[in-house]
């Protein structure tokens, strides 16, 4: 993974995190738990998916978060 891959990998899921907190009103970790649990965080590193270009709005309709 190239250091710009990387950088849009956890933008992305800095993203998620949070329209994960605000939408059910919860902190950061459980908002990780629900990423982790759904696997979403394995989803969007793996490059070859191509989520890490996505939209972080899109992606929480296609991962139902």
């Amino acid at each position: 993974m190239t250091e710009k891959q990387r950088f849009l990998v956890y933008s992305k899921l800095g993203y998620l995190l949070s329209i994960v907190r605000k939408k059910n009103n919860i902190n950061i970790s459980d908002a990780l738990k629900i990423l982790l649990e759904k696997e979403i965080i394995q989803k969007i590193e793996d490059i070859e998916t191509g989520y890490y270009l996505e939209g972080s709005a899109y992606l929480a309709e296609v991962f139902k978060i």
